[in-house]
C-alpha cells in the first residue's frame, strides 16, 4: 500500500541544524536568483516493511535578484553522484518522476524531490546513502555551489544503546581520568540519544541541562554542534578531525565518542574521550 507523506524536517533525528541549513540571512534582496537544497542530508528509517512510502525533499528558491516574487518558473536539473551513493534505485528507493528535473512554479519558493522508499528493503546492518546533485537550473538562475548537493541517509538497523554505562573520560590537555559509573544514555527519538554528562564536569557544576546529544546510525556515531548544556556561549561540537565520525559502537555493551569543548570565547577547543561500557 502506497502511503504519501510530506518530509521537511530530517526524521527522527533531533540533530539540530547544520552549517548548511539555509536561514534567514540568506536570503538575498539583491543579486541572482539561487536554488538549493535546504538542508545537507536527511535520515529515513524504518525497521519493518510498512510498504512503499514517498517522501518530499525540498529544493528552495534562496535569493531571487529584484526581491519580487518569482515571475516565471525555473526548472532545476539534477543527477545522482554515483560515486558516492551506496544506495541502490528499484532496492532502497525509485524516483517518482524520472526525468532529472523538477519545476519551482511562478510564485512560489520551492520545489520538492518525490522519492518512493521501499521500507522492506532497507539494509538491516548497515545504512546506504542516495547522493543527488544538482547541476543546473533555467531562467537566469544559479545552483548555489553550498547547496547543490543532499544526501538521502536510508537506515534500516536500529540502535539499542540507551542503558546504565560506566564512563572513562579523558581530555585532550590533561593527564588526568575522569570515570562515572552512573552514565546514563537515554534514548531522544529514533537512533538519537543524549548522555547524562558533558564533557568532564560533576552534575550539578554546571548550570542549565547537563549532557550531550549524538546519533548512532547502525554503529556510527555523530555528535551535533550544540551549546554547553545549552545555555553557555561554549560551543560543544565534533572535532573536525573526525570527518564527520565522532564515535562507534565497538560491541553490544560498548561504545566511544569524541567531541571538543571550545573556551577562551571557543578560540581554545578541548578534546574529549569518553569510552562507555554497560553496566550488567
Amino acid at each position: 500500500m502506497k502511503k504519501l507523506m510530506s518530509l521537511f524536517i530530517i526524521a527522527g533525528v533531533a540533530f539540530a541544524c547544520t552549517d548548511d541549513d539555509i536561514r534567514s540571512e540568506h536570503v538575498l534582496d539583491n543579486g541572482p536568483k539561487i536554488v538549493g537544497f535546504s538542508k545537507s542530508f536527511e535520515t529515513v528509517s524504518y525497521f519493518t516493511d510498512e510498504g512503499d512510502v514517498t517522501l518530499d525533499f525540498p529544493i528552495d528558491l534562496i535569493g531571487l535578484g529584484t526581491g519580487e516574487t518569482l515571475s516565471s518558473a525555473i526548472d532545476v536539473n539534477y543527477e545522482i553522484d554515483v560515486a558516492n551513493t551506496t544506495a541502490v534505485e528499484g532496492t532502497e528507493y525509485d524516483f517518482v518522476d524520472t526525468t532529472g528535473k523538477v519545476t519551482i512554479p511562478a510564485g512560489g519558493n520551492f520545489a520538492t524531490l518525490p522519492i518512493v522508499v521501499h521500507t522492506g528493503s532497507l539494509n538491516p546492518t548497515q545504512k546506504t546513502e542516495l547522493v543527488v546533485k544538482l547541476t543546473s537550473a533555467t531562467n537566469n538562475t544559479v545552483v548555489g555551489e553550498q547547496y547543490k548537493t543532499f544526501k538521502v541517509i536510508f537506515v534500516g538497523c536500529q540502535s539499542q544503546l540507551a542503558g546504565s554505562y560506566t564512563v572513562v573520560i579523558t581530555r585532550s590537555d590533561s593527564p588526568a581520568v575522569v570515570t562515572w559509573t552512573d552514565e546514563d544514555i537515554t534514548m531522544t527519538s529514533v537512533n538519537n540519544f543524549k548522555s547524562k554528562r558533558s564533557g568532564n564536569y560533576q552534575i550539578g557544576v554546571l548550570q542549565g541541562t547537563n549532557g550531550y546529544h549524538f546519533v548512532d546510525i547502525c554503529g556510527e556515531i555523530t555528535v551535533p554542534q550544540m551549546q554547553l548544556n545549552e545555555v553557555y556561549s561554549n560551543i560543544l561540537r565534533p572535532d573536525p578531525a573526525n570527518n564527520g565520525l565522532d564515535g562507534e559502537v565497538t560491541g553490544p555493551n560498548n561504545f566511544y565518542t569524541k567531541y571538543q569543548i571550545g573556551f577562551t570565547s571557543n578560540t581554545v577547543w578541548r578534546g574529549f574521550t569518553c569510552t562507555y561500557t554497560r553496566n550488567l
